[in-house]
């Protein structure tokens, strides 16, 4: 099976998303491997949220607040 070579997400949205979380410190462009295992269950969560976000019709609120870390 191949591997993709490129991301979804732009790498400022992805710094973006460590810093929220507050891993901004230990995250280096195109390096994330000083991220915990439950830091990176949670960026992947605010990368889903975003994207539900972003692909939402205008005036609908599909995130729910609570559901993130």
């Amino acid at each position: 099976m191949s591997r993709r070579n490129h991301s979804l997400l732009s790498e400022e949205t992805k710094q973006y998303l460590a810093r929220i979380q507050g891993a901004g410190d230990r995250v280096h462009p195109y390096d994330y491997g000083e991220l915990t295992s439950r830091e990176a269950g949670n960026f992947t969560k605010y990368a889903v949220a975003a994207a539900e976000e972003l692909l939402a019709p205008p005036g609908s609120q599909t995130v729910d607040p609570s559901r993130l870390p």
